[in-house]
């Protein structure tokens, strides 16, 4: 019988063949994902799952609040009244597409 912090299916089973005794089951834990986060601040972006992103512009890379500043920004360098030069360096990559 295994060890109780081997029986949870967050530990991998390894079958592994020896010399000795035929075969062992060796464990190894299962590394945990990364969160999902912004490209700009770093924050957690909501509602992002491995297979579905949001259906909105920057959706999956970008946080709201981050995304509503890149959509200004670029409405504002649209119009005129904002120079590419002014532009936040961690933007541009953003704001040029």
């Amino acid at each position: 019988m295994p060890l109780p912090k081997n029986r949870s299916t967050s530990v991998r089973r390894i079958h592994v063949r020896v010399p000795k005794r035929g075969s062992v089951i060796h464990y190894r834990r299962r590394v945990k994902g990364k969160k999902h986060a912004c490209a700009l601040c770093g924050g957690a972006l909501q509602a992002v799952a491995a297979r579905k992103t949001p259906n909105r512009a920057y959706g999956g890379n970008l946080c709201t609040s981050c995304t509503s500043r890149v959509l200004i920004t670029k409405s504002r360098l649209a119009g005129g009244s904002m120079q590419l030069s002014n532009v936040d360096v961690t933007m541009l990559k953003y704001v040029k597409q």
